[in-house]
């Protein structure tokens, strides 16, 4: 059997299906995982297509199906995707469920929110996609909602706050950090802290109102409370070094994000500070590389295959039936402790 064509041109599935010696509705089955055929014929042509070098043409199956296959993902912050592991671990996540449906996942990695907001109403107007995912930064964005909705593309928000009224074709996946928080501050309570600190990204983020209202829930208090200059490491590192300058230091200190508590369990290790001796260290998204930390860090986990899974749902409903609201779907996070976290030393 001919590996390729001999004049170097790409196969057309006719040619394709010839070769195999099955029909072009065969082939189309076994690539997109739809209608009847059996696992071991679509399995036989998948390895043929590589064998003989043939590649679906994505662009004329798009133009047959009138759709481009394709979905965005785009975050408000001004942090670039790549440099930031909680939006790749989501990314992960979306393009896992995107695959069975034969969706492709387009990332804009530059830090210039002007010029993202620009290409992604670049490839609505294109065509180049069928649907967005924007992860809010951290609530929804109500001027951008509506300048998506006027385009008419289907989007899904990925925030922590429910606009009380969305407009068509838009829907929200919430994410519930109030579940986390609780866990953590009463695992704290329990091991004897009374004072807390916190270590923030952003002044407007609803965290810290969350954090202040399962604090008084468990009887606990917060202070003091600091706000990095940015997001990454080097920021949670900086911020901290204010900290130490307090007069009264906390026994425990919550931190919005992990990067942020990276730079955190550094700057409070350098400067004498032992973790979780001299004081307990709780992040939050639950990254990859917490556990790996020294000491391991104790952090509130998002689901993000769970994350993901809910927004390719509702923007697939969306793509799929236009005319059809859908209801907000809640996650909720969950404390996970390791050893960053200790009962208070009471001999300080």
């Amino acid at each position: 059997m001919a590996t390729q064509k001999s004049d170097g041109k790409r196969l057309t599935i006719r040619e394709f299906a010839q070769a195999l010696g099955v029909s072009t509705a065969t082939v189309s089955r076994a690539i997109h995982g739809r209608g009847r055929i059996s696992d071991e014929t679509r399995a036989r042509i998948l390895a043929q297509m590589e064998q003989l070098g043939y590649t679906p043409n994505l662009h004329a199956q798009s133009l047959a199906r009138r759709r481009s296959m394709a979905v965005a993902l785009e975050y408000l912050g001004a942090v670039e995707v790549l440099a930031d592991s909680f939006l790749v671990e989501l990314a992960r996540g979306i393009q896992k469920s995107l695959v069975p449906h034969q969706y492709r996942l387009l990332l804009n990695l530059t830090g210039d929110q002007k010029y993202r907001r620009s290409v992604v109403r670049q490839w609505i107007r294109a065509r180049v996609v069928d649907g967005v995912v924007i992860v809010a930064n951290p609530c929804v964005d109500i001027r951008w909602l509506h300048t998506l909705a006027a385009e008419g593309i289907p989007t899904v928000w990925i925030a922590y706050d429910i606009p009380q009224r969305l407009p068509d074709r838009v829907a929200v996946v919430q994410l519930d950090t109030s579940n986390g928080w609780s866990e953590a501050i009463a695992y704290l309570r329990q091991l004897g802290h009374q004072q807390l600190g916190y270590l923030g990204a952003h002044r407007e983020d609803p965290a810290l109102e969350i954090v202040q209202h399962a604090a008084s829930m468990h009887g606990v208090r917060i202070s003091p409370i600091l706000f990095a200059q940015g997001e990454t490491p080097a920021h949670g590192y900086q911020a901290t070094l204010q900290l130490l300058q307090a007069h009264s230091l906390p026994t425990a200190l919550l931190v919005r994000t992990d990067l942020l508590a990276f730079g955190a369990l550094q700057a409070l290790q350098q400067n004498g500070v032992a973790v979780p001796q001299d004081m307990s260290v709780v992040g939050h998204d639950d990254l990859p590389l917490a556990q790996w930390m020294n000491p391991p860090l104790s952090s509130i986990q998002v689901d993000y295959a769970l994350l993901g899974r809910h927004a390719v749902e509702l923007l697939l409903h969306l793509i799929d039936h236009p005319d059809r609201a859908v209801a907000p779907v809640r996650i909720a996070t969950r404390f996970i402790a390791r050893h960053s976290t200790a009962p208070v030393n009471t001999l300080q």
